[in-house]
């Protein structure tokens, strides 16, 4: 008999930050629906195996998230049945679900793991569920900052001397309060670029609008070395910036220092040069916009990789697409503002202001990976959508990693 096809699920990372709020982890998921916790999949064991695949044995977890920590669902099944086990395991967090303790064999499958290497990671409520399970077999306990009894139970916890991570951390609000508490990790949408512009009254002031046309003239394809350096010599702040980049251990690698505006630029290169544009002129030395400002270059990164599988939209016009169809939520202002001034197409415009045109399906499928709402999208778009988030997510770590230990560029 024939077999149903699997319903599409999209793979995401979730940035976790520490204490200081620099970005310390990830959290590998797939979701089969807007707005879902977990995804909805009748055989989990497969979802594992493939997004993990892609993620990892395609990619390498190296180049997905640095020395970053990671953590990924980790079903039974895909211990007792799999060899998955040839991974760099001090940089992994198995998380543990509910259904995994269900198994008699649940605590055997726990210490293979630890002796293989890995942490294990588990929500709060296994214990409320199995009370029996020894905490010395846990590393970090997830605690949902939603619970009334949130702070209560980090104390439980870290007295224990288990790690503690709050999740659903949606606002700032909500993570002045959990820092205040025990908790080591924070986890949810207050480090992610949000969705949609939230009227507060912002008004976009002046150096900021130079900011970011400054941004977008960098990340036209038709500019030139010359015409860049004019353009960065207009941001006396900027080229303060880049020679403090040019000049760190990561590029040096022994060379003389770099005092001139045209050296930098040349040693940095182009690609680079917009890049760290990006993140400096956007992240603004606060630790949240950082980890938001990485989001949204993968974002950018993904647009320039599926525009390459299209071959209709330049690449480098989709990757300043992907970046500015953010920026008015990341900014506070609405669109029509945020594109006062700027020098971007009218086609570029409709995409940004309407996702009308091409462009603007390049949009729609950006915003149904990132939303996880693939229902609409066939499996093997779906597929390709995945495996190119992954090596999006991957070309922006390799530019963006060794600038700083806490907000990297």
């Amino acid at each position: 008999m024939e077999q149903p096809e699997q319903s599409p699920y999209c793979i995401a990372l979730q940035p976790i930050c520490d204490r200081a709020l620099h970005h310390v982890a990830d959290k590998l998921l797939y979701r089969s629906h807007c707005g879902a916790d977990v995804a909805s999949i009748d055989d989990p064991f497969l979802a594992t195996i493939r997004s993990y695949s892609t993620a990892i044995y395609e990619v390498g977890i190296e180049n997905l998230v640095g020395e970053r920590m990671l953590l990924f669902t980790a079903p039974l099944e895909w211990i007792e049945k799999t060899g998955f086990f040839e991974l760099p395991v001090e940089q992994l967090f198995a998380e543990l679900t509910l259904d995994f303790f269900e198994s008699p064999t649940a605590l055997d499958a726990i210490q293979r793991l630890r002796a293989i290497g890995y942490s294990i990671a588990v929500q709060q409520s296994v214990f409320e569920r199995y009370p029996e399970i020894p905490t010395h077999l846990i590393d970090l306990v997830k605690i949902d900052s939603r619970r009334p009894d949130t702070l209560a139970l980090a104390a439980r916890f870290k007295g224990q001397g288990l790690c503690l991570m709050a999740t659903f951390v949606e606002d700032q609000a909500t993570l002045d309060r959990v820092r205040a508490a025990e908790f080591d990790w924070f986890m949810g949408f207050v480090f992610l670029p949000p969705m949609q512009v939230r009227e507060s009254g912002r008004k976009r002031r002046s150096n900021r609008a130079v900011e970011l046309r400054l941004l977008a003239e960098l990340s036209s394809n038709e500019i030139q070395f010359e015409q860049l350096e004019a353009l960065l010599a207009q941001h006396p702040h900027f080229c303060v910036l880049l020679f403090a980049q040019v000049n760190s251990a990561a590029f040096a690698r022994g060379h003389r220092r770099i005092e001139s505006l045209h050296e930098a630029v040349v040693r940095l290169g182009l690609e680079r040069i917009k890049t760290i544009a990006s993140f400096l002129l956007l992240s603004r030395n606060d630790p949240i916009k950082a980890v938001q400002v990485r989001m949204l270059l993968n974002r950018a990164a993904l647009a320039a990789r599926i525009a390459r599988r299209v071959r209709s939209i330049d690449p480098q016009t989709a990757f300043t697409l992907g970046l500015f169809s953010r920026l008015d939520a990341f900014e506070g202002v609405p669109m029509p503002a945020l594109l006062q001034g700027m020098p971007f197409s009218v086609p570029m415009q409709q995409a940004l202001l309407e996702r009308g045109g091409e462009m603007g399906r390049l949009l729609a499928v950006l915003d149904a990976h990132e939303s996880g709402d693939v229902s609409r999208l066939s499996p093997a778009v779906v597929a390709t959508l995945n495996e190119d988030f992954v090596h999006a997510v991957a070309w922006t770590e390799h530019w963006l990693i060794g600038e700083s230990p806490q907000a990297p560029v």
